[in-house]
């Protein structure tokens, strides 16, 4: 995809492409836009046919077009993660409580107890604010926290 794009960065070629899926090039001027041409012959973009028309396929785009990546995460919050990442922590308690019990699912066993270092590294690989999620974690009870404050563990496991 990336070379799809990379040839229709340049205007005098995006213009070009327009013009040639509208079916505006005449082809008499094909031999002035041959620089521009080469490029998105190059990429795909653009096919010559045997009597030396120019046709734009749009087949190119569902040819290179990625798998669209399944969610790892529950429907409800799908929209709060962008590759990977959370993007905000939801407001709405019954989101905000989906959200951490499906992250402290993913990342914590209930046989152990974790630091607080490990569980800020596991809450890093999805957010940066691993102090937050950390804190809704504990007041919602989904982990729990020694009076010392040494470790946490799943408060199912209390």
């Amino acid at each position: 995809m990336d070379h799809l794009l990379a040839a229709l960065a340049d205007p005098e070629r995006q213009r070009l492409y327009a013009r040639i899926v509208l079916g505006q090039l005449a082809p008499r001027e094909v031999e002035q836009v041959r620089r521009p041409l080469a490029r998105l012959l190059q990429s795909g973009l653009v096919q010559r046919q045997e009597d030396g028309s120019l046709i734009a396929d749009p087949e190119v785009f569902r040819r290179v077009r990625p798998a669209e990546p399944r969610p790892e995460v529950p429907r409800a919050l799908v929209g709060f993660f962008a590759r990977g990442r959370l993007t905000a922590i939801p407001v709405r308690p019954a989101v905000r409580h989906e959200l951490l019990v499906h992250l402290t699912a993913k990342f914590f066993a209930a046989d152990r107890s974790y630091t607080e270092r490990e569980i800020n590294e596991a809450f890093a690989e999805v957010h940066d604010d691993t102090a937050a999620l950390r804190r809704h974690c504990v007041i919602e009870g989904l982990l729990v926290r020694e009076r010392d404050g040494s470790h946490y563990r799943l408060a199912e496991a209390a």
